[in-house]
């Protein structure tokens, strides 16, 4: 007996319908966070839809899917990070579609196909969608991890400037008043010299970090977020030149404010500790790799003399590893120290 187009077509429905049905009933009775809202279920069933259209048009059963839905996956995953559905879930059910589906379909085609090239083609649709939408679940809690960052860093940042500066502040003009007192005291003069001078070095750095925690990348680029940093630094240091190789584009929000954060460290401890005339930032932009560097023309220092931790290497190093970079540090004695960060593209994310 001939089974028509038709029957086929008709038993292929079916055999969708009841994946859907038995993959939703086994993750209500779990209590899955995918089925316990009916707007996320709806989403959560257009997507099985989607990769059941997605394995049997590899199968050759069916049309293939539109275009327009190929980037179904990472939209999935965004909306999902943002309705704080756990990642646990949305792989718990992607292992319950294919052990349900691979059942029906076996079941549904019969002998015109292999049990393997059933397994493949429904593992690949499945993949094809979980991989980008947890992609884009990371990216979105990196972002919500940098907003968090910079509202932590501005409120610092406020702190900092509007108690702890105005309280040394405060602290100096105190100082001064108690010399004046006294003007005969010379013991007493070079104290108060002595503390005067403290309360600058104090008041000098507070400020500093304060201008520090004010600035991240954000929603710049990390080129225009070097910039902004260095057109806010103070006459105060050596000079900072900043120069730019190829055309800047966007890192991942992640890898911009790791890095932005090391080159910041960079110049800001070469302009404390280096004593030198310049300071150059530089940024390369190329197709396979974004190298940023820090270079002054100060005294260096002697690489095996470094203490451990000194200068904020292990977690500059520990920043760089994070991104997937590489950070080097050449210490030149005598002729200035230059740091080097080299952040390979594919494990940037551009």
């Amino acid at each position: 007996m001939t089974t028509s187009t038709s029957d086929h077509d008709h038993q292929l429905a079916d055999a969708s319908a009841a994946i859907i049905e038995q993959t939703v009933a086994a993750l209500r009775s779990v209590d899955s966070a995918l089925v316990s809202d009916p707007y996320i279920e709806a989403e959560f069933v257009a997507q099985i839809e989607h990769i059941l259209g997605q394995t049997l048009a590899t199968l050759g059963l069916s049309a293939a899917a539109e275009p327009k839905q190929a980037s179904r996956g990472a939209e999935v995953g965004e909306h999902r990070a943002r309705q704080n559905v756990h990642p646990v879930d949305s792989l718990k059910a992607a292992t319950l579609l294919f052990d349900v589906g691979l059942g029906v379909l076996v079941k549904a085609t019969g002998d015109r196909l292999g049990h393997d090239d059933i397994a493949r083609a429904l593992n690949a649709s499945i993949m094809g969608n979980v991989i980008p939408a947890s992609v884009a679940y990371v990216n979105v809690l990196l972002e919500r991890l940098a907003v968090a960052h910079s509202e932590e860093r501005l409120g610092i940042s406020r702190e900092l400037h509007d108690r702890v500066a105005h309280s040394i502040a405060a602290g100096m003009q105190r100082v001064d008043l108690s010399g004046l007192a006294d003007p005969a005291g010379t013991d007493a003069q070079v104290r108060l010299a002595d503390g005067m001078a403290l309360f600058d070095a104090a008041l000098d750095e507070t400020r500093a970090i304060a201008r520090d925690l004010r600035h991240f990348v954000g929603d710049k680029r990390l080129d225009e977020a070097l910039n902004d940093y260095v057109a806010d630094l103070d006459d105060a240091g050596p000079r900072v030149i900043v120069e730019l190789d190829g055309m800047p584009f966007r890192l991942t929000t992640g890898t911009q404010e790791e890095a932005f954060i090391i080159v910041r460290e960079a110049i800001h401890n070469a302009r404390r500790h280096s004593g030198a005339g310049t300071i150059t930032v530089s940024s390369s932009w190329q197709p396979g790799s974004v190298r940023l560097s820090v270079r002054d023309d100060g005294h260096g220092f002697e690489h095996d003399r470094i203490r451990s931790g000194a200068l904020g290497l292990i977690a500059a190093q520990e920043r760089a590893e994070l991104i997937g970079a590489d950070l080097t540090i050449d210490p030149g004695p005598g002729v200035g120290t230059h740091v080097e960060l080299s952040i390979p593209i594919q494990e940037a994310g551009v």
